[in-house]
């Protein structure tokens, strides 16, 4: 049914992997179109109630796939898979190993919950790739604080599960054997209590985000980026396995 996801669902928990192992799972605009119909099935499937979210072979994923057509920026930045997934109205955790990179990153922050294997590696790239981290702005400040969030986002550092853990980016740190499994005791701890309860102080809590003004500020903000200099350097950098040099033109 898909062709860069699965979705599978065990009792009442789904299971939603990103699957382009090959390119560790690089996010393409195909995938975004994916994941947003598989989510909307996902919070219309009165059977699922609690949906998990994950990647397949060595890592969750490296973010933006750079070889995807720049005709494809206005969609891909629309935010409205992000939205979908940080408003569904159905309870996600992120299971992350590996390389948790820029979109990647972005997809974890929007989950509710994050557990981690020992070996992920998380980081943000906009600023490398001569773009920006548009499906955190509002997110990332709100879990760890400004001046992390603008030192994570200014010097796109990455850092380990343990750093991550540290700063509230994540819940869990476990060994990658036990990453799907604490995931699992995770849900269902959650699925013992009242689901009607849960829904509504979700929907509470994430009140306000995602609104009009932040939509065309991203707009603005990519119309600008994605003919600029620096763009440009970053994905032939990017094709020529090299280090950008920007002009920030």
């Amino acid at each position: 049914m898909y062709n860069t996801i699965l979705v599978e669902k065990k009792e009442h928990i789904a299971i939603l992997t990103l699957n382009r192992p090959e390119k560790l799972n690089a996010i393409n605009l195909e995938m975004k179109k994916e994941l947003h119909q598989a989510l909307n099935e996902l919070e219309a499937d009165s059977d699922v109630k609690i949906v998990i979210m994950t990647g397949a072979g060595r890592a969750f994923s490296v973010g933006h796939d750079m070889t995807d057509p720049p005709s494809t920026s206005d969609e891909f930045t629309s935010l409205e898979e992000e939205e979908k997934l940080f408003k569904l109205d159905k309870p996600t955790i992120a299971a992350i190993h590996g390389y948790t990179l820029g979109d990647g990153i972005q997809q974890t922050l929007l989950c509710d919950i994050v557990v981690a294997s020992e070996d992920a590696i998380l980081g943000f790239i906009g600023p490398r790739a001569g773009g920006f981290c548009y499906g955190s702005l509002e997110v990332l400040p709100a879990l760890i604080g400004m001046r992390k969030a603008s030192e994570l986002f200014f010097t796109c550092e990455q850092i380990s599960a343990e750093e991550a853990f540290r700063i509230g980016l994540v819940n869990k740190v476990v060994p990658r054997q036990q990453l799907m499994p604490a995931a699992f005791e995770m849900a269902e701890k959650i699925m013992k209590l009242a689901p009607l309860g849960i829904k509504y102080t979700k929907r509470m809590m994430k009140r306000g985000f995602f609104d009009a003004e932040l939509k065309s500020s991203v707009r603005e903000a990519y119309r600008v980026l994605r003919v600029s200099e620096d763009r440009k350097e970053a994905v032939r950098a990017f094709m020529e396995k090299r280090e950008p040099v920007f002009k920030g033109k």
